[in-house]
């Protein structure tokens, strides 16, 4: 029976571990500033035989990105690491072999920590035990994991895993790829993303330029949640307006949920505004104002392509912000009030770190008629540029 109790417990303190510092990533590198553009790409596994393709890509788009190798792949490869090295890239540890921690005692993973020198480490897997972070802090390294997971390991389509990445990319990124042969992705991966990260407003940097800081309890609970926020977006097929760092606003298909207002009536098939809710505590009112104007006026083209659609609206204790788009504002119901406010109570303390104050203003609907829309936002889009 003490056997049993003693299984069990060691098995919950590994568990335990495992969810607070690989899901959570609680007092790791997982992101940078938000309010920045900088991001970084970090690659694993390697050096082997695709780390010249990858170089070369890279140089062919002047970024410089972060590799954690492995101890037992860099003896192999001499040569490869120094040309990592030589061409301005970040080298970081990854262990000695790739080894789930749970698999090796203290001592073979205080070893696997020290294999190669630098300033952060990389459990393989991202994977911890209870003894990861202590003796990481005892080699003198800081855990390094990621907020945005290529999937480049998969068999899924390249070019989709690629659109994933510029979905869920942010300012202070940190997206993890692999340098191991054994995915063929991600050499087309990076063929998709280097050129499209530029031309959006992104900077790649290296993990060590990356103005960083170990995540809070608070900001555990934000990564724990990234994998639920991307599965509402599949399941009702909610897009971003525009994928740059700060394009702030998405929308989704959803029919008008009333009460019914002039020109819109409930029920009718419409589209649901959402706002990001990781990258507006970082924005200043101007952005906010500039960006918003950008993601409406390419909304419009959109509007107009599709008939069905009869207005767009969103409920929130921020709708009031919507009247500078030309939103109406209306009342909502005591349920959607109710809902609404416990919504906005998660949001505001989970991405701010703010609690409710009694002064916080009641949700309300705010919504735009079709042709008020197209009427105010479509000839901003078909507006040619002032001449220079």
């Amino acid at each position: 029976m003490e056997v049993v109790v003693l299984f069990l417990l060691l098995l919950a303190l590994y568990l335990g571990a495992d969810l607070v510092y690989r899901w959570m990533g609680v007092g790791s590198i997982a992101w940078g500033r938000r309010s920045n553009p900088q991001m970084a790409l970090t690659f694993d596994d390697g050096p082997g035989a695709h780390t010249e393709a990858i170089l070369e890509r890279l140089r062919k788009h002047g970024v410089k990105a972060t590799f954690f190798v492995l101890g037992s792949q860099a003896q192999k490869h001499p040569d490869l690491l120094e040309k990592i090295r030589a061409e301005g890239h970040q080298v970081e540890s990854h262990g000695q072999v790739h080894r789930p921690a749970f698999l090796l005692w203290p001592w073979q993973e205080a070893r696997q920590i020290r294999a190669i020198p630098g300033r952060f480490y990389r459990p393989p897997h991202g994977i911890h035990t209870p003894f990861t972070r202590w003796l990481a802090k005892a080699a003198g390294k800081q855990v390094a994991l990621w907020d945005v997971e290529s999937k480049d390991w998969t068999k899924q389509d390249p070019q989709a895993l690629a659109r994933r990445i510029l979905v869920w990319c942010k300012p202070g990124s940190i997206v993890l790829l692999h340098d191991n042969d054994r995915f063929p992705q991600t050499l087309a991966i990076l063929d998709e993303i280097l050129p499209r990260l530029k031309e959006l407003g992104y900077q790649p940097v290296r993990l060590d330029e990356l103005e960083a800081r170990p995540l809070t309890w608070r900001e555990g609970l934000m990564r724990a949640s990234q994998g639920g926020h991307e599965r509402y977006f599949i399941k009702n097929k909610v897009e971003r307006l525009g994928l740059g760092p700060f394009d702030y606003l998405a929308v989704g298909p959803c029919a008008f949920p009333g009460p019914s207002q002039p020109g819109l009536q409930k029920g009718d098939p419409s589209l649901e505004v959402h706002l990001d809710s990781v990258r507006t505590p970082a924005m200043t009112q101007i952005q906010l104002l500039r960006e918003g104007r950008k993601a409406f006026t390419l909304l419009a083209e959109y509007v107009q392509s599709n008939p069905e659609i009869r207005g767009i609206w969103g409920i929130s204790q921020a709708a009031a912000g919507l009247r500078v788009f030309g939103f109406h504002l209306a009342p909502v119901t005591f349920l959607q009030r109710l809902i609404s406010g416990a919504a906005s109570a998660w949001f505001l303390w989970l991405y701010r770190g703010e609690l409710p104050k009694r002064s916080l203003p009641s949700a309300l609907l705010g919504y735009i008629p079709r042709e008020e829309f197209l009427a105010r936002w479509l000839k901003k889009a078909k507006a040619p540029e002032n001449p220079q």
